[in-house]
């Protein structure tokens, strides 16, 4: 298998990977980023963002991925699509293990971010692509007229739910709570949308239908009385597991299965780095996840300084 050499791996497109990317080719560094989709991982199923600094007025996920991954390879950062699937010391160098090669690297940069969690309910998997979606952006086109739940009750969910108001002859949002997680600005847009409907504490115990998603069924957590509720798209957003499964047993993670950093990004191994929603943090945010890949980028670029002396 080919061997690629390179100062600076980024195994990860999203913001915080290109944002890594930007400074380190920015440094002169030789810097490839590593993405198994293509760059901009959670921004591509992100309809409009409303609070990233220099946009007064909303910008589409996506282009805001596009826009980064042209100014990182405007600095000489490479863009690999291929899949990492494991990491190990070869001397000074971390060698990263790919389908199409191996790459080898002075410092690594993980930016692999999370993924949305599934539900765990009976009918879940079965309907999975024929009604239950954890992607808006996606698949709300296909709902077109027809009754749609949202079942979360933080950002996402509530954000994703504003969205498939266009979509959906109803949008109902089920939450186990009383009170959402969402910030109070969300929550008060949910006021403007005369065909949004609440299910407070409630959950959804089991999704049903025939070939495709026709109802589910609702579980009062402070009653225990049990409803049904028609649904042709069931949208699932009740929190994120983060992609560390290639990492193994290379770094130290907390149980959850996030990267444990200091402040500068560095994790319990020398010369490898983590950033953006993959760290062990409280705040989960695209303009977060940048801040992490600058910091990232510079402590790399620093570790790379001090090695060569």
């Amino acid at each position: 298998m080919e061997t690629k050499d390179f100062d600076v791996l980024i195994i990860g497109g999203g913001p915080a990977g290109l944002s890594a990317g930007i400074y380190s080719g920015r440094n002169g560094l030789k810097t490839a980023i590593i993405e198994k989709f293509g760059t901009g991982g959670l921004l591509n199923i992100t309809d409009c963002i409303a609070n990233y600094p220099g946009y007064p007025h909303e910008v589409k996920g996506f282009r805001l991925g596009e826009a980064m991954q042209r100014q990182a390879e405007q600095f000489g950062t490479q863009v690999i699509l291929d899949e990492i699937l494991s990491l190990e010391d070869q001397d000074r160098f971390k060698v990263a293990k790919g389908y199409g090669a191996l790459y080898r690297a002075k410092v690594v940069i993980i930016s692999t971010g999370v993924r949305y969690k599934p539900l765990g309910v009976p009918g879940e998997e079965e309907f999975r692509g024929r009604g239950v979606s954890y992607c808006a952006t996606c698949d709300g086109a296909f709902f077109k007229g027809k009754p749609i739940i949202v079942v979360g009750g933080g950002d996402s969910a509530l954000q994703e739910a504003i969205y498939l108001t266009q979509f959906g002859t109803s949008v109902t949002i089920i939450h186990r709570r009383d009170l959402f997680r969402a910030t109070p600005f969300i929550q008060e847009q949910l006021k403007n949308y005369g065909n949004i409907k609440l299910s407070m504490n409630s959950v959804v115990s089991e999704i049903r239908g025939d070939k495709f998603v026709e109802k589910v069924i609702v579980c009062n957590t402070v009653t225990s009385s049990v409803s049904e509720l028609p649904a042709n798209g069931v949208f699932i957003f009740v929190g994120m597991a983060p992609n560390t499964e290639f990492i193994g047993n290379y770094l130290l993670l907390r149980n959850d299965g996030y990267i444990q950093t200091d402040d500068n990004m560095r994790t319990s191994k020398s010369g490898v780095f983590a950033a953006g929603d993959i760290r062990d943090k409280e705040v989960r945010q695209v303009i977060t996840a940048c801040a992490d890949g600058a910091i990232a980028a510079q402590a790399a670029w620093k570790h790379i300084s001090q090695e060569g002396k």
